[in-house]
């Protein structure tokens, strides 16, 4: 623990992207901004078209710098100036709060933060938060999922099959530590639940929801910290993007988790296990005030079924495309397809290259590890599209008839029977009948 808060007392309070959001700064930009508009500057007058609440009743001519500044507001990701300017204020005075070392937000009770990963654990720490951290990382976004009493070693399976460096026995023990903790979770007072908006963290929230409530702990106070964006950040990612005193802003606009998000979750799970892609898509399309992210999330977890076109998922297909103007290294593919591609990206790296190791797997490979380097670093082993994969892309083949590996969504196996896919256009799951195979 003194090694951790040695550590987390290394890391700033606020990200660049905080710094850059201050009022001074963002006075200057609206002034610009107005001085632009009144000009006739092109750009600056789309900005006003695109950002502007009501930009049919704005005077260009003589734009008003209320005007401007809700533009530069909307810009930031903020609803209004005075949102933008109690944002600012909310940050500055938990940066304040932090610096003097005031009690912990938890402290009044017993609290245990739950989060899909590592990636806030120090920044909670220097943020002044006390209580204990339950780091829950199963990406059960990916490969089969069940409920019957053998789940943990199928996902250890899975797991420490398809991601380099997973040992079986380690992610066993790794899984059933996390659950025997959520089964315990009814003794704490409070549980703080950090959870973004995409496929991952959505599907794990389902999970811990359904166990927190089957163990009981719904009777505790149940907080959750959700959001899909934060003001100042552009490319929105994931709450590991958040600087301490953000984490602390955050923590003040938690929200108690309601029966009817636990009613939510457990169907959706009950769904997520199901042997057809139908249950989830149908509870995706009931617009509910509870859980509100999950919708979005689904659907993007559903584009992952191989393609009714092609047999690709969203990702598979990404990857080819990506490769089509040459060879790259798994490390520039995956940010690429992260930062330009992924409308909700989920993926953490080793999920990716378990991807992209599956595509070469295939008895007829749309694509190909080049051979490596003995001192290559990580993300830079390289790798190509194949006259398979281009003949995929061009739409001249469906990948069922390349003999792919094995994979599994949830409870749905993957050109199985029923062949389930995902209908690009319709944006609904269908069954698809199967192709011709192909001579090797």
């Amino acid at each position: 623990m003194k090694d951790l808060m040695r550590t987390a007392q290394e890391l700033p309070l606020l990200s660049d992207s905080d710094i850059a959001l201050n009022l001074t700064s963002q006075r200057i930009k609206a002034k610009e901004l107005r001085d632009a508009v009144r000009s006739g500057d092109p750009g600056a007058c789309e900005r006003v078209q695109i950002r502007h609440p009501r930009p049919h009743a704005v005077d260009f001519g003589s734009f008003k710098l209320t005007d401007a500044q809700c533009v530069i507001a909307r810009e930031a990701g903020l609803s209004s100036w005075p949102a933008l300017k109690a944002h600012v204020e909310s940050m500055e005075a938990a940066r304040v709060a932090i610096e003097a070392n005031t009690p912990a937000p938890d402290s009044d009770l017993r609290t245990l933060h739950i989060r899909c990963g590592n990636d806030i654990e120090l920044g909670l720490k220097r943020a002044g938060f006390a209580g204990d951290f339950l780091m829950y990382s199963d990406p059960i976004c990916q490969g089969p999922v069940s409920d019957l009493p053998d789940a943990i070693q199928v996902r250890a399976q899975f797991i420490s099959s398809e991601y380099p460096g997973e040992d079986l026995a380690d992610t066993i023990s790794k899984l059933q530590g996390m659950d025997e903790i959520l089964a315990k979770a009814k003794e704490y007072e409070r549980i703080a639940l950090w959870f973004e908006h995409d496929p991952y963290d959505q599907l794990l929230l389902v999970k811990v929801l359904a166990q927190l409530k089957a163990a009981g702990a719904d009777s505790r106070k149940v907080e959750l910290m959700s959001l899909h964006c934060f003001p100042g950040i552009t490319k929105f990612i994931g709450i590991g993007q958040l600087s301490p005193a953000a984490l602390r802003h955050m923590y003040a606009k938690r929200e108690a988790v309601s029966a009817g998000a636990y009613q939510l979750a457990g169907k959706a799970w009950e769904a997520l296990t199901a042997p057809s892609p139908l249950p989830l898509y149908e509870l995706a399309a009931r617009k509910t005030p509870f859980l509100p992210y999950l919708p979005d999330a689904i659907e993007r977890y559903l584009a992952e079924l191989p393609g009714l076109d092609d047999g690709l998922s969203f990702t598979e297909r990404s990857i080819l495309q990506i490769l089509q103007n040459g060879p790259r290294p798994w490390g520039r593919i995956f940010r690429k397809f992260m930062q330009d591609t992924d409308p909700l990206p989920f993926h953490g790296d080793l999920m990716f290259y378990a991807d992209l190791l599956r595509l070469t797997r295939a008895e007829v490979p749309p694509l190909r590890a080049l051979p490596q380097n003995g001192d290559e670093e990580w993300g830079q082993h390289m790798f190509e599209l194949t006259g398979a994969g281009r003949l995929l892309l061009d739409g001249d083949r469906d990948f069922k008839a390349y003999g792919p590996a094995e994979r599994w969504n949830g409870g749905v196996r993957c050109f199985g029977d029923p062949d389930w896919r995902w209908d690009r256009i319709r944006r609904a799951p269908a069954a698809s009948p199967s192709p011709a195979p192909v001579a090797h």
